[in-house]
């Protein structure tokens, strides 16, 4: 994401300079427009997410690493080791719902509406076509497996 906050981060001081220069608040006003919500909305709320899942995987004992997969779009964490279904689908929960949390906390007392929406849009992260959705699947079919009696597919 550093491509756009690097944009988005000269956007603003030019925009702050002609502020400075000129007295006129309205590109200033816009450029923060944009960076709020890149910043406050879409990076935190990604560091959020996968530092949730960072710290429950630095508490279970079989994660004996933990990777960072990072290019220019996008940052998340590889854990190397065993899990139970348990943990897995715990790991993989905690970062979305971290975020839904912050998001509702955001939203209740109507703090910041629209930054919200940025949080608690991380709940589609559980959708099967994700990564967390993925992993949480993965691990209800484990455990479906694991249970005594169990006939599974």
């Amino acid at each position: 994401m550093w491509p756009l906050l690097a944009f988005l981060s000269l956007l603003l001081a030019a925009a702050l300079a002609y502020l400075a220069r000129s007295g006129d608040h309205v590109p200033a006003e816009m450029a923060w427009g944009l960076f709020k919500p890149a910043t406050l909305g879409l990076v935190a709320s990604f560091a959020l997410h996968e530092s949730a899942h960072a710290i429950v995987l630095k508490r279970i004992r079989s994660v004996t690493h933990i990777a960072i997969d990072r290019t220019a779009w996008r940052t998340s964490v590889i854990p190397e080791g065993t899990m139970t279904a348990r943990q897995m689908a715990g790991v993989a929960l905690v970062g979305p719902c971290s975020c839904v949390i912050v998001g509702s906390l955001l939203w209740l007392p109507d703090l910041d509406r629209p930054l919200a929406w940025w949080h608690l849009a991380h709940a589609v992260f559980l959708l099967p076509c994700f990564g967390d959705g993925r992993a949480l699947r993965h691990s209800l079919r484990t455990a479906r497996k694991q249970q005594p009696g169990s006939s599974g597919p």
